[in-house]
């Protein structure tokens, strides 16, 4: 007991009152932590102790929260493990790490030389020191750091090359001559590194080494084989060169082989060796330096693990043929059995049953059933096929099911192909399940889910006849799903996905026997989707697809399979059954089934007993954490339940869309998506499949983090999951143009969004993208949102959503006018190009009176700006488009006294994007309907004054429009604002057009224009519908977003890039920040005031997946062509705006950006 120790004889000599002060404060430290008892003699907590375990939970906590970009969760999660061992350096270092994130580069030193002084040997750390001072601009403390780093640690190939890096960029020759030395021993041990041989090419040439260019050219030679065409042929331009001794040629050669080859998987790998991205800065340690570290891998399988078949509760009557488990709800407390049988469907636990529309099918006839919500009401609905028919059951509130037709948009019944199997997902990835129909002799058909109760047949995968099997996920690891097909031939057929639901056959899986059943999932906790088949000889194998087409690895045999297993007569399931962290594998068919358990290095065994049961799926079916099968015996369902005695832990995860009206973005249990989850360093990746995700843990109590990315590209982090938690998706904007912030005297403040005119490739309706008929882009930003500092105006712009940003030139004008008027700017975004000019007008005045459509007096609301907005329209179904809505107003009697006045409203827009566009312009949706303006005339007649104004373009926006006399003669008073968009407004009212306009107005070119990575803005949410606004603080320094791939402007200086509009651009990434400095001209004249328009030129992309191109920074855009290409050039060397501004690629875009990190998620190298 920690109160039997006695006091030491020091203490007892003291009075006893201090010696009670110490004991209390002995004992507090005793039981705090319990480090007298559970520490080693060096300060550190003993492996097995409750301190080490608490810990490394910290610590992989912290790791975790920063890799996703959670730095405030990451901060706290290191502090605690500082707390509990505080003599462990690489906490102090990774705490530094989170401090770079925060951008307090202060004190990040001072927890680096915390750090440097538990661990003053450490190369890890004397890295990271001189990583910071490079960051600083500190470059000769960064290279003393990067030798010093090269000392402590011979293998530190990042140290090796920073410095030779670093040295590389000297203009004396014995600064080169040592950064060549450098790179040349990077390649005694890593001689294939392509980045490095690349770079070394370089810097040869430069210093004129051609014995030294040539041996890496040849070194080069030797790795070209599998490099596409124009690498070969920039490769061959580089070898020319060099052996003609046109080094000064070849240098600026090299640098166009990296541009082409950095788009090669190869060498963004071995980049990834030896560098860290110019975003992340620095990267945390994922070792402990002193404490042992815990084991990457799962743990031992469990072999007590047993199955015993049991048959349920509850009779269906007939011959069952088939057989599924789902949820009811997402709340539901445990799944229920399903079955189909000759008549129908029973649902086993009630007995009730639902005949098939179309009559009893043949005792012998194939039947499938799939379970999936496809009206989005979060209900399980269920499809089922027989006899060659298709059938869909719909799940009432009371938990029965109903038949409901199958009808197109003009409600006639849908004729389709005889179908025996189907399957479910988001083809088109617009937020509603699809239903895809494996056909007899033929294609298979796509039912197209239009979300109003209809449905389109297309046809998607023409070539592939008899579709047997299926399975969906990112197997080519691009970010978004794609589709193996397995047709009645044995064959496996491989569909990329490219989005708006447009599919690219490439290789086919060509495997020695044909193919009986697959499944897709991470089988060897590699951090890569799997493609997992069994053939009819038995063969189970896994394949994983790279550049250069399929990498197969058999991983065990199924002996018992019978040789006449027909293609999609077997299934396979991939799932962790004895909870050691693991997937494992059971195979059936044939009315049999085996189970093999994977090890602690993913090795399978089999389990001793065959399953005796046809398996047709893996659940928990009790809720005791063991998964077990549904299944058939002799025409009857059966549970197979699982049972193991090893303890480890396991945790459930039931993600979830938003309930709230308003956000149809993802389908509802998010199908198709990934959710990947990590405890200390064991990662584990799932596809998300609408039911129950299921993850074993091993002998971590808990998981530490979840990163989900949702079916809509969206990422979203969460910690302290409890078993069974549901995970509701985040509602945020995916897409809405880079942020403006600007000094105003005491911080920098958010001002609006910009460049809402030019959106490339942006789906208007299921057929139609829009084009740009306006480049150009201005927004207010009035005299108390901008004060000068050291006699400059400071602007930033920020991107921060799942977008790149083309800026092409920015300007500030400086508006000064008499005090007594006022200066607007038309911020609206419509069909026609808008009047770009400033609008002086008088005095403005808000609204007398204003009214709801439901005749509720609104006036409060909306005759103040102040941030309290009119948003009493109940939402509709999808982001951005609601029921018809209007408000009317009153400007009162005082508008009669002027000829012409310009109407002022201020508000926002919550926007649409390209999928939710694309779903509503399939079947009988409202088409979004920009705000209809109309006044009354003196008879009291509604008049339309304008048919489509468009709407506010963006955040805080005002919208400006000149209101001159009706044709009776009046000048109106009472107008109505009509729009089914979400657009909520804060204040309206109107302003006298002035006779003359008196103001002067100067145009000022920056004078500092610079990129740098910054990261993500903090947000806040204003209001009951949750207007986001940013904060000029950072949240978040990690990829966000699935990048879009291609080439982005390099760090540094952009000015010359600004200064025309000639398509010469800032390529800008999310995460980026563009500095803007204006030199400020001399005060106002006495009277006046000053108001500024900030002025832009650009494009945005975004990344949503119906985006044309949203992949790709490319095609680049042009001012010469207002429609934005339907078809990309196949290389960026052959790109139109690229031949006309090639140097640019060699000087400014030489920043190679992919979605490889963030796809790649929580895994650890």
């Amino acid at each position: 007991m920690v109160g039997s120790f006695p006091p030491p004889l020091w203490a007892r000599r003291l009075s006893q009152p201090i010696r009670y002060l110490i004991l209390a404060v002995t004992i507090i430290a005793l039981v705090a932590g319990g480090r007298l008892l559970f520490q080693s003699p060096d300060g550190l907590p003993q492996p097995g102790s409750d301190d080490y375990r608490d810990t490394v939970r910290a610590f992989y906590r912290g790791v975790a929260a920063v890799e996703v970009g959670l730095l405030g969760d990451a901060r706290i999660q290191f502090e605690e493990a500082a707390r509990l061992s505080p003599a462990e350096p690489a906490i102090a270092a990774n705490l530094a790490v989170a401090h770079v994130g925060f951008g307090d580069d202060e004190a990040a030193v001072a927890q680096l030389e915390v750090a440097h002084a538990l661990a003053p040997d450490s190369t890890e750390i004397v890295f990271l020191q001189g990583q910071l001072a490079g960051f600083r601009g500190q470059f000769d403390d960064a290279v003393a750091y990067y030798r010093r780093a090269v000392e402590l640690g011979v293998d530190n190939v990042k140290a090796r090359f920073a410095l030779a890096q670093e040295l590389a960029q000297s203009e004396d020759d014995a600064s080169l001559l040592e950064a060549q030395q450098l790179f040349e021993q990077i390649l005694d041990r890593h001689p294939e590194n392509l980045a490095v041989l690349v770079v070394h090419a370089r810097l040869a040439s430069t210093r004129g080494d051609s014995a030294a260019a040539m041996d890496t050219v040849d070194r080069l030679r030797g790795l070209s084989g599998g490099w596409p065409s124009i690498a070969q042929d920039q490769f061959n331009a580089l070898s020319t060169a060099v052996s003609t001794g046109e080094l000064d040629r070849a240098r600026t050669l090299a640098t166009l082989l990296r541009n082409v080859l950095v788009r090669v998987t190869a060498f963004l790998e071995s980049q990834a060796v030896v560098s860290v991205s110019a975003e992340l800065v620095v990267e945390p340690l994922r070792m402990f330096l002193r404490l042992p570290s815990p084991s990457p891998t799962a743990a031992p399988l469990d072999d007590t693990l047993v199955y015993n078949t049991v048959e349920p509760a509850g009779e269906t009557g007939s011959a069952v043929l088939t057989t599924t488990s789902i949820l009811l709800s997402n709340d539901a407390a445990s799944p229920v059995v399903m079955t189909a049988d000759e008549r129908g469907i029973t649902r086993v636990d009630t007995s009730e049953s639902v005949l098939f529309p179309w009559g009893a099918v043949a005792a012998n006839d194939a039947i499938a059933l799939r379970a999936f919500d496809w009206n989005s009401d979060f209900r399980t609905d269920l499809a089922v096929t027989g006899g060659g028919e298709v059938g869909l059951f719909e799940q009432t509130e009371a938990g029965t099911f109903n038949a409901v037709p199958i009808v197109s948009e003009n409600g006639n019944s849908l004729v389709l192909a005889e179908a025996r199997s189907l399957w479910v997902a988001d083809f088109e990835m617009d937020g509603d399940l699809d239903v895809l129909l494996g056909t007899v002799g033929s294609s298979a058909e796509l039912l197209q889910n239009n979300a109003d109760g209809t449905w389109e047949v297309l046809n998607l995968f023409p070539d592939v006849d008899q579709v047997v099997g299926f399975v969906w996920g990112d197997l080519d690891r691009d970010g978004d799903p794609d589709a193996a097909l397995l047709d009645a031939a044995g064959q496996v057929s491989f569909f990329a996905n490219r989005q708006a639901g447009q599919f690219t056959r490439r290789m086919s899986l060509e495997m020695p026997d044909a193919v009986a059943g697959m499944a897709i999932g991470d089988l060897d906790a590699d951090g890569r989707l799997d493609l997992v088949t069994l053939d009819a000889s038995g063969s189970i194998a896994s394949s994983v697809w790279e550049e250069q087409g399929w990498q197969t690895t058999v991983v065990t045999t199924w002996d018992a399979l019978s040789a006449d297993g027909r293609p999609g007569s077997s299934r396979l399931f991939l799932a962790d059954l004895d909870n050691n962290g693991a997937l494992d594998v059971v195979a059936s068919g044939l009315a049999r089934g085996q189970v093999w358990l994977s090890d602690e290095r993913s090795r399978l065994q089999p389990l001793a007993e065959e399953l005796q049961a046809d398996i047709f799926d893996v659940v928990d079916l009790n809720g005791d954490g063991w998964l077990d099968f549904v299944g058939v015996v002799d025409e009857v369902p059966v549970q197979v339940l699982g049972q193991g005695s090893a303890g480890y832990q396991w945790q459930e995860i039931r993600p979830r869309a938003q309930l709230a009206a308003g956000d149809q973005r993802i389908n509802s249990f998010g199908v198709g998506g990934e959710i990947q989850v990590r405890s200390g360093l064991l990662v584990q990746r799932q596809v998300l499949t609408g039911a129950p995700l299921h993850f074993g843990l091993g002998t971590y109590p808990s998981v530490d983090v979840t990163r989900i990315v949702w079916p809509n590209g969206v990422m979203q982090a969460d910690f302290d999951f409890a078993a069974g938690q549901v995970v509701v998706a985040e509602q945020r904007l995916k897409g809405s143009c880079p942020w403006l912030f600007s000094y105003d005297g005491t911080q920098m403040r958010f001002v609006t969004d910009f460049l809402w005119r030019s959106p490339l490739g942006l789906r208007i309706n299921a057929q139609d993208t829009a084009g740009i008929s306006q480049t150009e882009d201005r927004v207010l930003v009035r005299g108390d949102q901008l004060v000068a500092r050291d006699g400059e105006y400071d602007l930033r712009i920020t991107a921060e959503l799942w977008e790149t940003h083309f800026f092409d030139s920015v300007s500030l004008m400086v508006v000064d006018h008499p005090i007594e008027t006022e200066v607007y700017v038309d911020e609206r975004f419509a069909r026609d190009p808008v009047s770009l000019d400033a609008y002086v007008m008088g005095p403005s005045t808000p609204v007398a009176e204003a009214w709801d459509d439901r005749g509720m007096d609104v006036t409060n609301l909306v005759a103040e700006r102040d941030g309290h907005y009119l948003a009493s329209v109940e939402r509709g179904r999808y982001q951005g488009v609601t029921q018809t809505h209007d408000v009317e107003f009153d400007l009162g009697a005082s508008v009669t006294g002027h000829e012409a006045i310009y109407l002022l409203a201020h508000g926002w827009v919550y926007p649409t994007d390209s999928s939710i566009n694309l779903a509503i312009g399939q079947g009988n949706h409202p088409a979004p309907m920009g705000i209809m303006l109309e006044a009354k005339d003196q008879s009291g007649t509604w008049q339309l004054v304008h048919p489509d104004l468009g709407f506010p373009a963006g955040k805080n926006k005002t919208i400006v429009v000149e209101v001159t006399r009706l044709p009776d003669g009046s000048l109106p008073r009472h107008f109505r604002f009509r729009t089914n968009l979400e657009v909520y407004w804060d204040w309206i009212g109107y302003g006298p057009q002035l006779e003359e306009n008196e103001s002067e107005s100067i145009r000022l070119e920056p004078v500092l224009a610079t990129l740098r990575y910054r990261g993500f803005s903090e947000t806040d949410f204003h209001g009951s519908r949750k207007l986001e606004i940013p904060r000029y603080e950072i949240a978040n320094t990690r990829a966000r977003w699935r990048d879009l791939v291609g080439f982005h402007t390099r760090f540094g200086d952009v000015g010359e890039l600004l200064a025309d509009v000639d398509d010469r651009y800032v390529i800008m990434n999310a995460g980026d920040e563009l500095r803007l400095r204006f030199a400020a001209p001399e005060p106002p004249a006495e009277g006046w005031t000053r108001d500024y328009i900030f002025v832009g030129d650009g494009w945005i992309k975004d990344g949503d997946y119906n985006t044309t191109h949203s992949k790709t920074v490319g095609p680049l855009p042009s001012h010469s062509d207002t429609d934005y290409p339907s078809e990309a050039s196949a290389e960026l060397e052959t790109d139109p705006v690229y031949l006309r501004h090639s140097e640019d690629w060699t000087t400014y875009h030489t920043r190679y950006v992919s979605p490889s990190q963030f796809v790649k998620g929580l895994v650890i190298d």
